[in-house]
């Protein structure tokens, strides 16, 4: 199916830092505390991303469940990387104090990415895609990984 459009899409290559959070235990802990109270200590965990990732120019781009795909200007990498230690540190704080198996854990990483409005007509909204990311998507799970292409940036 061809997509028609009276005024083509921004979208472009950039360069960016990128990073995966995930609540390890987060499933474990709805179905102990039940879905409500689950999505209040969501809620509060977006605002906390929010407020710490908007300090450092970096963008929540989505959020699904307990996980947040958050984006940084690559020229803001060494504060990316600050402000999500920091980030990981308050949110385990707050998770914790909802069920003490949860801890927020961080994968970053760095590359060209196609970044702009994506989605269905007419609910296009800011996204990013590339290898760079779906690589990143597939790296293991660690408390806190940073890739190579990052590292090297950090440099």
């Amino acid at each position: 199916m061809s997509r028609t459009s009276t005024t083509p899409t921004p979208l472009g290559l950039e360069e960016i830092v990128f990073a995966l959070t995930s609540v390890s235990a987060a499933s474990a802990a709805a179905r102990a505390h039940g879905d409500i109270e689950s999505a209040a200590v969501l809620s509060d965990y977006y605002a906390l991303v929010a407020d710490a990732v908007a300090l450092s120019e970096g963008r929540v781009v989505n959020v699904i469940g307990d996980g947040v795909l958050i984006v940084f200007p690559v020229q803001r990498a060494k504060d990316a990387v600050d402000t999500l230690r920091a980030l990981q540190v308050s949110a385990t704080k707050l998770w914790a104090a909802f069920d003490h198996r949860c801890h927020l854990q961080v994968k970053m990483g760095s590359g060209s990415l196609a970044a702009g409005p994506m989605g269905p007509p007419a609910a296009e909204r800011f996204d990013v895609y590339g290898t760079a990311l779906n690589d990143l998507f597939k790296a293991p799970m660690e408390d806190f990984f940073i890739t190579p292409a990052l590292a090297q940036l950090l440099k």
